[in-house]
């Protein structure tokens, strides 16, 4: 077992905008995916007021916006990367939450409602203009990622999850640029989660 990240790209209307008041909705948008996709007659969903009514609008939106549901990410590596974007990770001090490699791995913007992942992460969003500036970050990064990798440092500073492997994460700063890229240019949020 172990903490991921997930990248989804998700419209802003109707979803993410009513999530910003309701933790229930907020909290149930972390499982988009499941929305959109998983029949509810004759699930654990059946009985959920919240599922029954968001499932509707996650399937609507995915027939509005088509790959939107390929337009994810998962990884276990969010620390490795945060360590490779971010100067202040590898000096040890605290994160800056404006600051671009932290927006890139732990979203940019918190849900007004405190909405959280099932182990208690806070759920974060990143707005499509947002997504643009990291997809541009993230390609920069990306040349000088190379040269920071040093798995003994890394271990030093506890960077989760070993082992590491520098071209896997030079593919996972890749892969996530290209998400903030195509959902930015599709005017979509990316929703992020941790847990």
């Amino acid at each position: 077992m172990g903490i991921d990240a997930s990248y989804q790209a998700v419209p802003y209307e109707p979803l993410l905008e009513r999530a910003m008041k309701d933790v229930e909705v907020a909290e149930a948008m972390q499982f988009f995916r499941q929305l959109a996709t998983v029949e509810m007659a004759h699930s654990r969903y059946e009985d959920d007021r919240v599922w029954l009514e968001l499932s509707p609008i996650a399937r609507r939106i995915v027939g509005e916006h088509p790959g939107i549901l390929d337009r994810r990410l998962f990884t276990r590596a969010w620390d490795a990367v945060d360590w490779l974007l971010s100067p202040r990770r590898r000096a040890g001090h605290d994160r800056d939450p404006d600051g671009l490699a932290e927006c890139a791995v732990f979203g940019a913007e918190a849900f007004t409602c405190d909405a959280r992942s099932t182990i208690g992460n806070p759920l974060r969003f990143v707005r499509p203009q947002t997504a643009l500036v990291l997809a541009d970050f993230l390609d920069t990064a990306s040349s000088t990622a190379a040269d920071v990798f040093d798995a003994a440092a890394m271990a030093e500073a506890s960077v989760y999850k070993q082992p590491w492997d520098r071209d896997h994460l030079l593919d996972e700063l890749s892969r996530l640029a290209r998400l903030y890229r195509l959902a930015g240019e599709s005017e979509e949020c990316v929703l992020v989660v941790h847990d």
